[in-house]
């Protein structure tokens, strides 16, 4: 009896590890949710950048080659967005 009990939890714990799962660890947000979240950190990044500049944290080189860095995902996240049927704001 004992033998059957541990065979039902060793086939319970087998089913949850090799179980298919989604792609990403985001399973309760869709993707125009997640996209519309990196959208707001990457904005807040370049916000960021002019920020440090005016007080003098940063050179303008700094500030220019930082923007540079977070365009490229910045507009590939707009993008897609848009290709969503997403309202995408100017200024947010």
């Amino acid at each position: 009896m004992e033998w059957a009990l541990l065979l039902v939890v060793a086939a319970a714990a087998a089913a949850y590890v090799g179980w298919p799962r989604g792609d990403d660890g985001f399973l309760d947000a869709s993707e125009a949710d997640r996209l519309r979240e990196r959208r707001s950190e990457l904005l807040s990044e370049l916000a960021e950048f002019d920020s440090d500049l005016a007080t003098g944290r940063i050179s303008e080189d700094d500030r220019r080659s930082g923007r540079r860095a977070v365009a490229p995902e910045l507009r590939s996240v707009t993008e897609r967005l848009r290709d969503l049927g997403e309202p995408v704001e100017a200024g947010s």
